[in-house]
C-alpha cells in the first residue's frame, strides 16, 4: 500500500516525484474489498507468453491478491513486478502494475500472490500554475463508480487547473485504477453534473483515505467558466492566477461590486489608482502626490468604482456637463466650436478618467463599468455616452457600439498621443441600431431591458421586435457555442 504524499513541487522546471512509503498490514486489511463467490471480476495474467485466467480475492485501489497455479508463482517472488489484466464489466479493461510483498498457500495447492499496485506520482499540472484552495475556500464534489452498482463517494477538491484537479478525502473503499474514467460532479457556482474525468497518481493520505488526480480533457466551456467563477469569487483569485492556470476568468462582471464614491477613503482609492494607471504607462511616477490627480469634474461628477476582494480595482468619472458652469472635461481640450456637430449639451454624458487595473481589462469588468454608468445616465435623462479613447482601446469602443465623431485631440499628459472622441448614440445603446445584435446584448442587452422594466426608457413595437430579435440570436449563439465545445 502507498500512503504519505509530499506536496507537488517544479524546481528548475522539473517535476518532484511523490515520496512512497508502506503502511502497516491492519490499514491494509481495512482499505481492501474481499471478493467471494460470482464478483464478476475477470483477471488474467501473463504466463509463457500467453494470458491466463487467475482468481481475484481482494483488491483495493492500492492493492491486490490473486491466487495462481504454483508454476504461475514461480515468476512472482516478493519485490518483483507483476501486471494482472483486470475486467469488472465487458469492454472494461484495466492493466494493474504491482510489486510482490507476500506469497502464501491456498487452498487446492494454490498461491496466493499479493501485490502494492505501483501508481505513478507525478505533477499533473504540467505547465500550469494550479490555484491552491484552503480548507476556507473548499470545493466539493461526488464521484459516481464506473462499474459498483449505486456506490459513489464524496471527495475534496485540493488544487485545480485547466488538467484537472487532485481530489482527496476519498473513501478507502472506493476503487480507483489508473485511467479509470468516470463521472464527477462539483458543488460550483450551477454545479458540474456528469462530468467526465479520468483517474491517475492514485495515493493514500494519512488519515487512510485516497488521493487522487482526476484529469479532465473533455470540460465544456460552461463547466471551465464555473470553476473559474469559484475560484475568482469564493476562492478570492484575481485573473491573472486564474489564467496561470489555464482557465478563463473573462466573464466575472457580475461577481464584482459596483458602487458610487461616497467616503473620502473611497475617493483617496481612486486618486491611487488613476496614479498606478499613469505610472504603468510611464507618465508619472510611482509615488507622486495622489493631488496631482484629481479632476476639476471629480468634484460634481460621479465616480463609480469597482470592488474585488474589498479592494479598487476599477473607477471611471461620469459627467452630466451644464456648458459654463458644469463643463465636461473634454472642454478645456478642444474648442467649443467642435460641439457643433454633436447633440445637444445637455443630453450628452461624458465618461472619463477610465482605469482598470491590467489583470482585469481582459474581463467582461470594463463592460460592468459602462452598464453601470449608462444606466445612470439615463435615468437621469441623458441620451448620448461620450468617451476620449487613445488608439489602443478604439477598437474596442467600436465594437461596444461608439462612433467616431471626428474631433481628436493631443493627450494632455503625453503629447504625442492623438485621442478620439467617440458616441454612443441613443438608438445604439437602447436597440442595437447599426451595431452587431449578438455584441450588442451582450454589452447593452441586459442594462436597456432593465431601464425599459423600470419605465425609464420607452420602446416603440419595433424596437421591441429588434431587442427580442437580438437577445434570440445572442442565446442561439451560447448554445452553438457550447455545442461546439462538448
Amino acid at each position: 500500500m502507498l500512503a504519505g504524499t509530499l506536496p507537488c513541487q517544479r524546481i528548475n522546471g522539473r517535476n518532484m516525484e511523490f515520496k512512497t512509503q508502506f503502511i502497516s498490514r491492519e490499514d491494509r486489511r481495512i482499505a481492501r474489498q474481499a471478493l467471494t463467490g460470482k464478483h464478476g471480476f475477470r483477471a488474467e495474467i501473463e504466463h509463457n507468453g500467453q494470458l491466463q485466467e487467475v482468481s481475484l480475492s481482494d483488491f483495493s485501489s492500492l492493492g491486490f491478491a490473486i491466487t495462481v497455479l504454483p508454476e504461475v508463482a514461480e515468476n512472482s517472488k516478493v519485490g518483483a513486478t507483476i501486471e494482472v489484466h483486470v475486467s469488472p464489466l465487458i469492454h472494461h479493461l484495466y492493466r494493474i502494475r504491482g510489486v510482490v510483498i507476500d506469497k502464501q498457500p491456498a487452498r487446492n495447492g494454490r498461491i496466493k500472490v499479493s501485490a502494492v499496485i505501483e501508481h505513478q506520482q507525478k505533477c499533473m499540472h504540467d505547465a500550469f500554475q494550479p490555484i491552491h484552495l484552503s480548507p476556507e475556500q473548499s470545493l466539493k464534489g461526488q464521484f459516481i463508480h464506473p462499474f459498483f452498482y449505486k456506490q459513489n463517494s464524496y471527495f475534496e477538491l485540493e488544487s485545480l487547473s485547466r488538467n484537472g484537479f487532485y481530489a482527496t478525502n476519498i473513501n478507502s473503499d472506493f476503487t480507483l485504477f489508473n485511467d479509470m474514467e468516470l463521472s464527477f460532479s462539483l458543488g460550483s457556482i450551477r454545479g458540474l453534473q456528469d462530468v467526465k474525468g479520468r483517474i491517475s497518481n492514485v495515493s493514500l493520505t494519512t488519515e487512510n483515505l485516497i488521493r487522487c488526480f482526476v484529469e479532465t480533457p473533455t470540460l465544456t466551456l460552461s463547466a471551465v467558466e464555473d470553476l473559474s467563477r469559484h475560484c475568482f469569487h469564493f476562492a478570492q483569485k484575481t485573473p491573472r492566477e486564474i489564467a496561470m492556470a489555464g482557465l478563463n476568468a473573462s466573464h466575472i462582471q457580475e461577481l464584482i461590486q459596483y458602487r458610487f464614491v461616497e467616503t473620502q477613503a473611497e475617493y483617496e482609492a481612486v486618486l491611487k489608482l488613476r496614479r498606478k494607471s499613469m505610472a504603468s504607462k510611464g507618465l508619472c511616477t510611482k509615488d507622486a502626490p495622489i493631488a496631482q490627480f484629481a479632476l476639476q469634474q471629480d468634484a460634481y461628477g460621479r465616480i463609480l468604482i469597482a470592488f474585488h476582494n474589498a479592494r479598487v480595482i476599477g473607477s471611471a468619472l461620469l459627467v452630466f456637463g451644464e456648458r459654463g458652469e458644469k463643463p465636461f472635461e473634454l472642454d478645456s481640450l478642444v474648442p467649443l466650436s467642435a460641439f457643433v456637430d454633436l447633440p445637444s449639451y445637455d443630453d450628452i454624458m461624458e465618461i472619463t478618467a477610465i482605469c482598470i487595473e491590467r489583470h482585469y481589462q481582459d474581463t467582461d469588468v470594463w463592460h460592468g463599468v459602462f452598464e453601470n454608468m449608462y444606466r445612470e445616465g439615463l435615468s437621469a435623462g441623458k441620451k448620448y455616452l461620450m468617451v476620449s479613447s487613445e488608439p489602443e482601446q478604439s477598437a474596442r469602443f467600436h465594437r461596444m457600439g461608439f462612433s467616431p465623431t471626428g474631433i481628436h485631440f493631443q493627450h494632455p499628459q503625453d503629447r504625442e498621443v492623438q485621442m478620439s472622441v467617440l458616441m454612443l448614440h441613443e438608438e445604439t445603446g437602447k436597440t442595437g441600431k447599426s451595431m452587431n445584435p449578438i455584441l450588442w446584448w451582450q454589452v447593452w442587452g441586459a442594462v436597456s431591458l432593465h431601464l425599459y422594466r423600470r419605465r425609464i426608457i420607452e420602446y416603440s413595437w419595433r424596437q421591441k421586435l429588434r431587442v427580442h430579435i437580438n437577445k434570440s440570436l445572442y442565446q442561439m449563439s451560447r448554445f452553438v457555442k457550447r455545442i461546439l465545445k462538448t
